[in-house]
């Protein structure tokens, strides 16, 4: 986005073999070196960030790099969380609200626009902006203290935050008179907002009755596989083959970023990912012996999509044609 070249490369491959290390410590159950690297990891990212950044302008930019000051806090707690110091909790949601929904925002109120060729007003997204800014603190507050009457007040302005996005998501859909059919990246976006104030209703109900229990799974299910993993679905379906044809097929004849991809196969999984997310919520609720099998439908159409998106442009070869 900023025209210029990633400053210190290098630090990417580091940065990644970090975060894989971290992984298996985690798995391994070794909490804090776990933790400890992941906060240099993340760190290292935040600073090569900033190093490459040179126009601030953009609100995109202003909530990637308000996300990403997140993410470092985030790890911090979560390493600080390890030694006993702050709630688990305080370090889960700084990841959540801090991180996931500032980055989210950023880069959908770029795209979306984008997209689908409705220009946003830039004066009225900046309040989005400052509502966040003023928002998330105080939530964070909340979890810090471990109190959850003052984490359902809070979690207020928070929602505050998200039904103002989605009423200027709203705003964009409703300047055209004529119908206009919405891409198939745009209804990933549009399920995924959807499901996001409902999860978040949901933590906010359980923090007001200070009743952490089984709705922490339907909290969890909403927000994580549903919100997070289908807005990632439609940003790869967007990004990632423009990457690979980029790096493979740029200024090759007869080779177009459509063919990077598999488009029926996008189309289908939209109403299957859906599906899966209401039997993985289902079955978690049902309880034994469903629980056990809840994943299953969500972890192959995932699967699936890895197929038809991610793999189908790196072995992707160009057919031969004949010379007339």
């Amino acid at each position: 986005s900023q025209g210029k070249p990633l400053k210190l490369p290098w630090l990417s491959y580091i940065v990644f073999s970090l975060s894989l290390l971290s992984s298996l410590f985690f798995y391994l159950s070794q909490h804090s070196y776990g933790s400890l690297i992941y906060l240099v990891a993340s760190l290292l990212f935040f600073f090569q960030m900033l190093l490459s950044i040179r126009n601030f302008q953009p609100i995109t930019v202003k909530f990637l790099v308000l996300g990403a000051l997140y993410f470092s806090l985030a790890s911090l707690f979560l390493f600080l969380s390890q030694l006993g110091y702050v709630p688990f909790a305080l370090a889960i949601h700084t990841l959540t609200i801090g991180f996931m929904f500032n980055v989210v925002v950023g880069v959908e109120i770029a795209w979306i626009p984008m997209i689908y060729m409705e220009p946003l007003n830039l004066t009225i997204s900046r309040r989005l902006l400052y509502l966040s800014l003023f928002s998330t603190p105080f939530l964070l507050i909340g979890f810090y203290l471990n109190n959850y009457k003052l984490i359902a007040l809070f979690s207020l302005l928070v929602l505050s935050s998200v039904a103002y996005y989605l009423f200027l998501i709203y705003s964009l859909f409703t300047k055209r008179r004529m119908p206009k059919e919405i891409p198939y990246v745009l209804r990933y976006f549009l399920l995924a907002l959807l499901l996001l104030p409902f999860g978040l209703m949901v933590g906010v109900w359980m923090a007001g009755k200070d009743a952490v229990s089984y709705m922490v799974f339907l909290h969890f299910d909403l927000l994580v596989y549903g919100f997070t993993a289908i807005t990632i679905m439609g940003g790869l379906i967007h990004l990632y083959p423009r990457i690979v044809y980029n790096m493979r097929f740029s200024g090759k004849e007869g080779i177009y970023i459509s063919d990077l991809i598999e488009e029926k196969a996008v189309k289908a999984l939209l109403p299957s990912i859906a599906l899966a997310l209401a039997w993985l919520i289902f079955s978690q609720a049902y309880g034994s012996p469903l629980s056990h099998i809840s994943t299953l439908p969500y972890m192959l159409f995932w699967l699936y999509f890895t197929h038809s998106v991610l793999l189908k442009g790196l072995y992707f070869k160009q057919k031969k044609r004949e010379v007339e």
